[in-house]
């Protein structure tokens, strides 16, 4: 099985994240006794801060770093995995090295079974195995990174795993790092061939906020048209998406959920009933809206998905 070394990909600009890497520091410093989770919405960054810091970590000479990218690896051989990224009881503790195992989109695993004996989840059997890791015997420091916050919320509401668990949000970039970046493109993303002013990083972010993706696929449609002119596109195709996924025979009581984040950008789950979290729970599966289990909240899936949602309801 291909396990991915951590190297930071060249073309992604990385703006800032003190906090969150001297929050990474800390917890792999320590002796482990839980399970980082990573959480957050689609495109804000968990991959490439995880990426820098296990560049940044993997510098030291006591850390055994296993990564692995589930949008790009897939198993369902519960030994090959175990066997792939562990030797914990082995060289670790002789040589005193200290294992970290990195794991991005956990939620792939989902619907994976041992043997093919639906009895048997294979995420079911790696949680009581990172438990025993972290919490029981404080052999390896485990990472898992999320943006399903539907899976996260099984995680979060389990009194066991809860309990051997911590949980850390890496949310869209502030405005202050966004302008940052936008205004010094040269230094960041190594762009010369044009410059954006204030005004120009204004309109970007009233688009799509701190999402570092989104702002990323706009930057590289700027060497073809200009700035209102991507933007415009950008939001019709946010907006495209929305009025595809509507075609539902639940289409008012769908539309009547959205209207909520016309002018609000978040819906409490104490405020809906059960059949309305079924009809959220889809949305969020389709990236429609984010889910936050630590917030019990849900959200539109960036600025760029609120404004896709305005634009749906505006009278033509």
């Amino acid at each position: 099985m291909k396990t991915n070394k951590p190297v930071l990909r060249k073309d992604v600009a990385f703006i800032n994240r003190q906090k969150e890497l001297a929050f990474l520091g800390e917890y792999i410093g320590e002796k482990p006794e839980s399970i980082l989770f990573l959480h957050g919405p689609k495109s804000s960054g968990k991959t490439t801060l995880l990426y820098k810091f296990l560049e940044q970590a993997g510098k030291k000479q006591d850390l055994d770093i296993k990564f692995l990218n589930l949008r790009e690896t897939l198993t369902n051989v519960y030994e090959d995995f175990l066997k792939a990224f562990f030797n914990v009881q082995g060289e670790g503790e002789k040589k005193g090295i200290q294992p970290v195992l990195v794991i991005d989109e956990l939620q792939a695993l989902d619907k994976v079974y041992i043997d093919n004996d639906k009895e048997r989840q294979l995420i079911i059997a790696l949680f009581n195995f990172f438990v025993a890791m972290t919490k029981e015997r404080h052999l390896a420091h485990i990472i898992i990174a999320s943006s399903d916050g539907y899976f996260l919320n099984t995680v979060y509401t389990d009194s066991r795993l809860k309990k051997a668990a911590k949980f850390y949000k890496v949310d869209y970039l502030c405005k202050e790092d966004v302008m940052d970046w936008l205004l010094n493109l040269e230094k960041y993303s190594k762009i010369k061939a044009y410059r954006l002013t204030k005004e120009d990083v204004e309109k970007i972010w009233d688009a799509v906020g701190g999402s570092m993706w989104e702002i990323q696929d706009i930057l590289s449609y700027l060497f073809q048209a200009p700035l209102e002119e991507v933007l415009a596109s950008y939001i019709k195709r946010i907006r495209s998406l929305i009025v595809t996924y509507m075609v539902k025979s639940e289409k008012n009581e769908l539309e009547r959920l959205l209207r909520r984040f016309i002018d609000s950008d978040e819906l409490p789950q104490e405020e809906i009933g059960p059949v309305e979290e079924k009809l959220l729970s889809d949305m969020v599966r389709q990236n429609i809206l984010y889910f936050d289990p630590t917030e019990a909240k849900y959200y539109p899936q960036g600025k760029s998905y609120q404004n896709g949602i305005r634009a749906y309801f505006k009278k033509d």
